[in-house]
């Protein structure tokens, strides 16, 4: 499968946002730059998930569908092998992407001005989603060990104590690559059901962890921190699905589930994309070869890159992933600005995405997208060389 992998697909013209919008979004000339900014792959999908997709266009009516018993069973039996959890068809609740869900969740969940915590850097749709709902965007900063994060408890705790009404939570971690331990998620889900928090978890990248590392999701802790808890899954990331917007958020507590229900009704959210159902029911039948296969590459690409950082850039720090196919590079030693950083970055043609959009303790570092073929990645690295060394 490796050939299917290294295959360099042109996605120009195809309304892709990664490459046809950078200079709508960021002002780089369509064409004069390797993106590396969205966190989307450049691999085409494989046939047990094409396949299907014919299928319903040669049948060729498009009416509003549900989701029927086989994508309920395709996603429950993929959490329970892969990762152990017993997911139960009355915890779905289905929307066009996480953000969204949890978006109306904050609604339900808490008021104006109440405080939602993050561990910051984090995703920067975030911190969107908690300016735009007007609440107050509490941060709790991840301890950076040369590259290896971890969660400061005692200023969790201190702030949980304060009265923060929502955590949300990313597990793993974008865009620090953390795979959260077992004792790390259940000493969270610990705090938060001490001090009477909601916790909301984003693990749409649960299925892409590299090998020596193992996802643990919130779903798994004791059955008493459940009862304020949502949990986000997805196939988008493990099968290069984004645009299909299809996300599952799992509600154990059903009095909680149904404040949830209710926004869903209210936004007209109750049917989905034949698309997009058939698509991840695929994925989940029939992608665990194939997903198993493509994370190898993906880590290869990972070594590639630490590889090249530690024999040729003396002054960027990088540390392996566990998870996600984004490389987080510490570049503070080189003593720009992030303006002038981009400003370089750009004039390199190499696009990542800047890691002050995670927030202050992002300031110095970029993320750059390693979902790519390789010859892709060594050319990304070439035009590096010139801003980084």
């Amino acid at each position: 499968m490796q050939h299917e992998l290294d295959t360099v697909i042109n996605r120009y013209d195809t309304d892709c946002l990664k490459w046809d919008y950078m200079e709508k979004w960021l002002g780089v000339p369509k064409g004069e730059a390797l993106p590396s900014w969205v966190s989307d792959w450049d691999f085409k999908a494989p046939d047990f998930i094409t396949a299907p997709l014919k299928e319903r266009i040669e049948h060729g009516v498009f009416g509003y569908s549900e989701r029927s018993d086989e994508y309920f069973s395709s996603v429950i039996d993929w959490w329970s092998e892969n990762h152990q959890v017993n997911l139960k068809k009355e915890w779905f609740h289905t929307t066009p992407g996480s953000l969204p869900a949890i978006a109306m969740l904050i609604e339900r969940w808490s008021n104006p001005g109440d405080q939602v915590l993050i561990f910051s850097p984090v995703y920067h749709a975030f911190y969107r989603t908690i300016e735009n709902t007007n609440r107050t965007l509490a941060i709790s900063s991840l301890e950076n060990n040369d590259g290896y994060y971890t969660i400061n408890f005692d200023d969790l705790e201190n702030q949980l104590k304060g009265g923060v009404k929502i955590l949300m939570f990313c597990n793993p971690h974008n865009p620090g690559g953390r795979v959260w331990t077992e004792e790390e998620v259940t000493k969270v889900c610990a705090l938060c059901h001490q001090y009477d928090t909601y916790i909301i978890s984003d693990e749409i990248w649960a299925d892409v962890v590299f090998s020596k590392h193992k996802f643990f999701s919130c779903l798994r802790v004791s059955p008493d921190y459940l009862n304020k808890m949502a949990v986000c899954i997805a196939g988008t990331k493990s099968f290069g699905l984004p645009s299909m917007r299809l996300t599952n958020t799992m509600i154990p507590n059903e009095h909680e589930a149904e404040t949830l229900k209710s926004k869903l009704l209210a936004y007209g959210i109750d049917v989905y994309s034949s698309f997009s159902l058939l698509a991840n029911q695929a994925a989940y039948r029939h992608g665990k070869e194939w997903l198993d296969e493509t994370l190898r590459y993906l880590e290869n690409n990972n070594q590639v890159l630490a590889d090249f950082v530690n024999a040729e850039l003396t002054k960027v720090t990088y540390r392996q992933q566990e998870s996600t196919y984004l490389a987080w590079l510490d570049c503070r030693k080189l003593e720009l600005s992030d303006e002038e950083l981009e400003k370089r970055l750009h004039q390199a043609g190499v696009i990542p995405t800047m890691g002050y959009s995670f927030g202050e303790q992002g300031k110095g570092f970029i993320r750059l997208n390693l979902g790519c073929p390789t010859s892709i990645l060594k050319e990304k690295i070439v035009r590096l060389r010139s801003v980084l060394e």
